[in-house]
């Protein structure tokens, strides 16, 4: 019982700020044939950066920059989006691409560098890219017990050797980079000019239901994504004390920078297949219950364009979960649906 009523005194808190939030429209004070949109991560056909890359053309936006690590692939993407809207979008939108490598501080100071230059203000910052790890620990060490191994074969040894435990290094290695050491470059170059460009600045980052609850074959994966969770949640707690201070040689205050956290379940395309670092077997979790590319999407430009600030848990009734993780009832009916979902 105290559980519970602990449960529905954390539901009702969260739902008073989401209210309290939503008097405000900040697409009324953001025309969207002046908003300056930034999306890193935007290389794949079917995900969330294509996907909000059309929606922005579609509503008029006028000003876009897609970012990513494939040329090919940002190309593709544009081509496809423009094509899309055609007859639907201003005659006066531009797309522009721009290949970098978002955990290379040469490539994000060239980004920021280029933003001031070309464009000499940024309004929006879309993060999306990032990357994922669907094996157990063991797994990826070649020992898993339940035979969910790197190989693809069940194994007869039980210790990993020590080329086992290298693998579980870079694996944890190459998802910090790509979930949280790329989230935190691209903020700390591209914070300030929001602060002293933009009106009406805001940040999106994707996060994950992952870096919310706990799930089998997803250790590495929940882990990076949590610490990307409070390395953005904390981020705009220091915005709120930046908000204001003189920017140097001017009389000019720093903008408040406000952040919306999306932490959507699983989505219907190819992230899991294309960005695992540790497997090549594609997603082994139940998916007949994702979230469309679209849903997300939507959900993430009604709550900027209200200017409902945050965490968005997607799709809501996860946002329970979340909550029971947190009391560390993942051992109970949390738990059992995570292994259901991961076949584990």
């Amino acid at each position: 019982m105290p559980r519970t009523v602990l449960l529905g005194a954390l539901l009702a808190l969260w739902l008073l700020r989401y209210a309290t939030t939503s008097r405000r429209q900040r697409v009324k004070q953001l025309p969207a044939s002046e908003e300056r949109v930034v999306i890193l991560g935007a290389s794949t056909l079917d995900g969330l950066g294509a996907a909000l890359l059309k929606q922005y053309l579609l509503r008029g936006t006028e000003h876009l920059m897609i970012v990513g690590r494939r040329q090919e692939g940002l190309e593709q993407v544009r081509e496809s989006m423009l094509a899309q809207t055609m007859g639907r979008r201003s005659a006066s939108a531009r797309v522009e691409i721009v290949q970098a490598e978002l955990t290379s501080s040469a490539d994000v100071a060239a980004l920021r560098d280029r933003l001031r230059t070309q464009w000499g203000r940024i309004d929006t910052l879309h993060v999306v890219f990032g990357v994922t790890s669907i094996l157990p620990i063991l797994g990826v060490a070649d020992v898993d017990p339940c035979g969910v191994n790197a190989s693809g074969t069940a194994s007869l040894d039980v210790h990993p050797t020590r080329e086992g435990l290298d693998r579980i290094a870079a694996t944890v290695q190459q998802s910090s980079d790509g979930n949280l050491k790329g989230t935190a470059m691209v903020l700390g170059a591209l914070l300030p000019l929001l602060q002293t460009t933009s009106a009406h600045p805001a940040v999106v980052v994707i996060g994950s239901v992952a870096g919310l609850i706990p799930a089998p074959t997803r250790a590495v994966y929940c882990a990076t994504k949590a610490s990307q969770h409070f390395l953005v949640r904390s981020m705009a707690l220091e915005c709120e004390s930046q908000a204001g201070t003189l920017v140097p040689g001017t009389q000019q205050r720093r903008k408040h920078v406000p952040f919306l956290l999306v932490a959507p379940g699983p989505i219907k395309n190819s992230f899991v297949a294309k960005y695992a670092v540790d497997a090549r077997t594609g997603p082994r979790d139940n998916r007949e219950k994702a979230l469309e590319v679209d849903e997300v999407v939507r959900a993430t430009l009604q709550r900027v364009d209200k200017a409902q600030w945050g965490t968005l848990v997607l799709p809501s009734r996860v946002l329970y979960g979340s909550l029971l993780a947190q009391l560390d009832a993942t051992r109970g009916w949390i738990g059992r649906m995570a292994h259901r979902m991961y076949h584990y």
